[in-house]
């Protein structure tokens, strides 16, 4: 075998080597806990004082309750889906706590693969949690950080996994109408020619005129204000602003759901109008209405001062925006900087400039001040087991990637050490303080062969030490996270002091006995053309054969082995209805964003148009009519209610959606927490109530009520119902291949599994189902009933006795091939009880399953399950 194959075969095994090295490490990955599982009370009460009760929510959340199972918020975590994005070494999981408004109430810790000391100066830090409070991810750009001065990539991996987690974007959820150029010339850009969305920043349209002059921007007030009601719901205000981007020109109302009448008081008061373009942009970021003498619109104060306080989040919201902006370009100015300096190392390695003192003196200090004390970016064992562990983060850390490249690929290939000899900043910092002769000692040739060895040994057992304990902060067995300002422990700090003291008095002292880093560099170098197997070859088989050997006797639960390919998911969630969303998609071909706007869009048409919660509805409208006149309404609310009335004929009236006097008397309704009624109070109630008391005229769209105080309550199907229009959005996009669940109601295209709560322990599965192109709507008592006089109470109502009917079902499970089905007919059977539901799902042929309080189970004979 000639010299140069010898060599090209040595050099293939060190490379395979190394390969080796990665996968033992990727194959001892420390195991994530399923966090959401092993919390307490305790733990959920550090967010919720207030919480009596949490259980398992969809898409992998916990839904916390309160005395009265209502729901007061959730708890979810980062990971999995944000397992990709790396810190400095590895990702970290994060508990995140959300109000019902899906608001960040607060965020901890869990685990984290990334360097122990940079999270540790997160964890508990009150600034850095500060940061996230009230943050609503899906509808608000990212918050401004403090208090993470040296632990920047892990603070801002934090950041982006939530937000990822979350799915956060920036469109609007109750006006999902886009801007039109009519519009624009309507708010006073009459020679308005065009207009580019998002310039200069997000929300933001620069409005184009002839010849193509900048005649202003226009901004609306949605999303940031959708969360802002006025007597009846939010308004999107479009704000005309001037070419420099703070002196407002007109406002404009541009859609609502808050009540006509107030609504046109106030577009008709010019005089209030011009009065809200008297303050900037910026002024109105922190306006105080009090001192500002802001006052409403008389006769519609709340619409008004709803519209005015839109406007103040807007532009505090950008005026957020700007400080992330500003973040961002820091740190594209420190990602350029990294790739400058990783080519400048490049150049002193293969050009005659390494050997001029001078400059490479000035290279040198760059090297401390620049790439160590200003960036901190040094390479570093921690940094090589966290990408073996968890990947490579392109998107995070690309610069820092390409300069791992460089210290590993040259000497492999070139036989020089770019890394250590030109790009290390504590190696310069040797170097520099090695310069003073006088200070010199001599080592002697056996005492330097035997130092030389220390390195490698190091090496060896930290390789070792990782197997075998997987928590290993090997940050502290390198001195390079002192160079991280305001984050290094007390080790790497004395470390590096001992370092490069030694270095007065021996030259490159850590370099040449103390460096692991250099030792794996310098164990990847190719020496000659002309190179044999060495020493260095046998050590490094035999510690990866020992390593080996280590891995196959690891306990089982040490070793993370790794899933086979799998056809992509795309996951959606978000809030409605006062619970959660969650749609996943198979396939390559899925445009997240738009998919993302147009459900959110979907969901909230069908909350603020059917939903007895939203004061804006046809539900509400015709709720508050008193008249016994037939009145028109909504093509889309008399199909649900044409269904619902169905549903009251075949149980005779034990499912009946004109309860809604009832449920707000038991506090299960808008109106909130309610006394317990009385029997007068029911007697009362009871007239207002019955299906036979509502009458559909589907020829001319209409509704009749016979009694003035008769309302209804769609929330029994609505869920079901959204299901079905998700649905549609989704084939309507071509996708064939997907899961929907909305607060629990489940629709799937394509076969998924999906798991049905045991009613006894939510915490836990009843069991595993297959559901293909079906739905499946889980209605249970456990899910909100509460004690009353120390007896369980059910939020399913009796029509004929306005009282809770009694608890014979404790879960019922119902298939069907249409959601609105499937989420009716759950609650049907619940009403009728465990007799009637039984007859009631083989005379429909319905696919049921029931559940009784002593655990029994029932199983229709379609069910088939």
């Amino acid at each position: 075998m000639s010299p140069r194959a010898q060599t090209w075969l040595l050099r293939g095994w060190r490379c395979a080597a190394l390969s080796l090295a990665a996968l033992l490490l990727a194959r001892t990955t420390p195991p994530r806990e399923t966090a959401l599982t092993q919390l307490t009370l305790a733990d959920v009460r550090a967010f919720f004082p207030g919480a009596k009760q949490f259980k398992p929510g969809p898409q992998e959340t916990l839904l916390i309750q309160d005395e009265f199972g209502n729901r007061m918020g959730r708890l979810l975590t980062t990971s999995p889906d944000a397992d990709t994005i790396m810190g400095y070494s590895g990702p970290s999981n994060v508990l995140v706590a959300l109000d019902n408004q899906e608001r960040i109430v607060g965020t901890r810790i869990l685990t984290s693969d990334d360097t122990p000391d940079h999270v540790d100066k997160l964890r508990g830090n009150a600034a850095f949690e500060r940061g996230f409070k009230d943050w609503r991810p899906t509808s608000q750009p990212a918050p401004r950080l403090e208090g993470y001065a040296g632990s920047t990539l892990t603070a801002l991996a934090i950041e982006e996994s939530i937000q990822k987690r979350l799915s956060g974007n920036y469109a609007s959820l109750r006006f999902p109408t886009p801007l039109k150029l009519e519009e624009i010339k309507a708010a006073g850009f009459a020679e308005a020619t065009g207009f580019e969305r998002n310039n200069p920043r997000l929300g933001w349209n620069l409005v184009r005129g002839p010849g193509n002059t900048h005649l202003g921007f226009v901004v609306r007030s949605s999303p940031s204000g959708d969360e802002v009601n006025g007597y009846a719901g939010p308004t999107d205000t479009l704000i005309a602003l001037a070419p420099d981007g703070l002196t407002l020109r007109k406002v404009v109302i541009r859609e609502t759901y808050d009540t006509t009448d107030y609504v046109d008081r106030v577009r008709n008061d010019e005089e209030y109008l011009q009065l809200l373009t008297k303050w900037s942009a910026r002024e109105w970021a922190t306006l105080d209405f009090d001192k500002a003498r802001l006052e409403g619109v008389a006769g519609a104060t709340l619409t008004s001062y709803a519209m005015a306080e839109g406007i103040k989040r807007r532009f505090a919201d950008d005026a957020e925006k700007a400080g992330a902006d500003i973040r961002r370009r820091t740190e594209w100015t420190r990602a350029a900087a990294l790739w400058l300096f990783a080519l400048g190392g490049l150049i002193m390695t293969f050009s005659p400039w390494h050997g001029r003192p001078l400059i490479r003196r000035a290279w040198q200090v760059l090297l401390v001040a620049g790439l160590g004390l200003w960036l901190g970016q040094l390479l570093s064992l921690v940094l090589f087991v966290g990408w073996a562990r968890h990947g490579l983060g392109w998107t995070q850390t690309p610069g820092l990637i390409a300069l791992g490249a460089i210290a590993l690929l040259v000497p492999w290939s070139a036989r020089r050490q770019p890394y250590c000899h030109h790009l290390c900043p504590h190696g310069a910092a040797q170097e520099l303080l090695g310069r003073f002769r006088r200070l010199h000692v001599s080592v002697s040739g056996q005492a330097h062969a035997w130092l030389s060895s220390l390195p490698y040994v190091v090496l060896a057992a930290a390789f070792l030490a990782a197997l075998l304990w997987p928590t290993t902060n090997l940050g502290r067995w390198e001195p390079f996270d002192a160079w991280t300002l305001g984050g290094a422990t007390a080790i790497p700090l004395a470390l590096a002091a001992l370092g490069l003291v030694a270095s007065l008095f021996i030259p490159q002292a850590f370099c040449k006995y103390g460096c692991p880093t250099g030792a794996l560099l310098k164990l990847v170098r190719t020496q000659s053309e002309r190179e044999s197997w060495s020493r260095r070859d046998t050590g490094a088989a035999a510690i990866l054969g020992l390593g080996a050997l280590l891995h196959l006797t690891l306990p089982a639960e040490n070793i993370h082995l790794a899933s086979g390919p799998t056809t992509a998911v795309t996951e959606l969630h978000g809030g409605i209805f006062g619970t959660t969303w969650t749609v996943k998609v198979r396939g390559a071909s899925v445009d997240r964003d738009l998919l993302n706007r147009e459900i959110e869009a979907e969901l909230n048409r069908i909350e603020f148009s059917l939903s007895h919660w939203r004061e804006a509805s046809a539900s509400s409208a015709f709720n508050r009519t008193s008249s016994i006149e037939p009145i028109g309404v909504t093509p889309e609310l008399l199909e649900v209610l044409a269904f619902a009335q169905e549903l009251s004929a075949k149980t005779h009236g034990a499912y009946d959606v004109t309860v809604a006097p009832l449920v707000s008397a038991w506090s299960y309704g808008p109106t909130g927490k309610q006394p317990v009624p009385t029997e007068a109070q029911l007697t009362a109630l009871l007239p207002q109530v019955g299906a036979d008391k509502l009458t559909l005229d589907p020829a001319r769209v209409m509704l009749r009520k016979s009694h003035p105080k008769l309302a209804i309550d769609l929330g029994s199907v609505l869920q079901g119902y959204a299901d079905d229009k998700v649905a549609e959005i989704l084939r309507k996009h071509g996708q064939s291949d997907f899961l929907i669940e909305v607060g629990g109601e489940l629709l799937a295209c394509g076969s998924w599994q999906v798991g049905i709560e045991d009613p006894f322990n939510p915490r836990k599965l009843l069991a595993k189902v297959t559901l293909k192109d079906a739905c499946l709507s889980p209605s249970g008592l456990y899910r909100a009933k509460r004690l009353e006089a120390g007896k369980p109470v059910s939020h399913i109502l009796s029509p004929k006795t306005g009282r809770p009917v009694d608890p014979t079902i404790e879960l019922c499970c119902v298939w069907d091939k249409v959601g609105l089905r499937a989420d009716g007919w759950a609650t049907a059977l619940m009403a009728a009880g465990w007799d009637e539901a039984q007859r009631l799902a083989e005379r429909e042929g319905l696919a049921v399953w029931l559940v009784s309080p002593k655990g029994e189970v029932w199983k229709s004979s379609r069910s088939g399950k």
